[in-house]
């Protein structure tokens, strides 16, 4: 089997789900940049809604195309993503560093799952966007730790929407390359 058809697969629509998610992770990305300088609680809710809501798609995504080789990556990147998401939105009192030091994990973890995906496909279409959005992930991740408590112009709305853009962005281009594989 080629590694377009590895793409494309029995659902012939797979494509959507990849550029679906492409889409909600690039809105949350523009979400998460626009509304951190509110208020740090408001940024602490809406990242969190951000996170889940993006964490659930990504599950449901992961859900649709289960025959696809990165279905368990996939599911763990969308968990990662509900949980932190969930665990942000209830607790945004409890403090810039310990919501900054929850994002910061939450972006880690994504990263290494990310770049453990993208080498699982690596022989591919469209693996090395994966890979490029799991290092950014995990630039995001330590620039927040390292940074704390004094995250300066890199807040974690900030840092966590580029994250997303860039997430949003490899999903778009598997989106794609998907597509052509048709």
């Amino acid at each position: 089997m080629s590694n377009v058809n590895q793409w494309a697969g029995p659902d012939h629509n797979r494509w959507v789900w990849f550029l679906c998610l492409g889409i909600a992770l690039v809105l949350g990305g523009v979400l998460a940049i626009m509304l951190p300088a509110i208020s740090s609680i408001a940024a602490g809710l809406v990242l969190g809604l951000v996170l889940a809501a993006v964490g659930i798609l990504q599950l449901v995504q992961a859900f649709r195309v289960t025959a696809w080789t990165g279905f368990v990556w996939g599911l763990l990147v969308g968990f990662v993503q509900l949980v932190g998401g969930v665990l942000i939105y209830l607790n945004p009192l409890a403090g810039a560093i310990a919501l900054t030091l929850l994002i910061a994990l939450v972006f880690i973890v994504q990263g290494i799952a990310h770049i453990l995906l993208a080498l699982r496909l690596r022989p591919q279409i469209g693996w090395g966007w994966l890979a490029i959005s799991g290092v950014i992930a995990l630039l995001a991740g330590a620039l927040l730790a390292f940074k704390m408590p004094f995250s300066g112009i890199y807040t974690p709305g900030t840092v966590t929407g580029i994250s997303l853009l860039v997430a949003g962005g490899a999903y778009l281009a598997m989106a794609a390359s998907s597509r052509r594989a048709h």
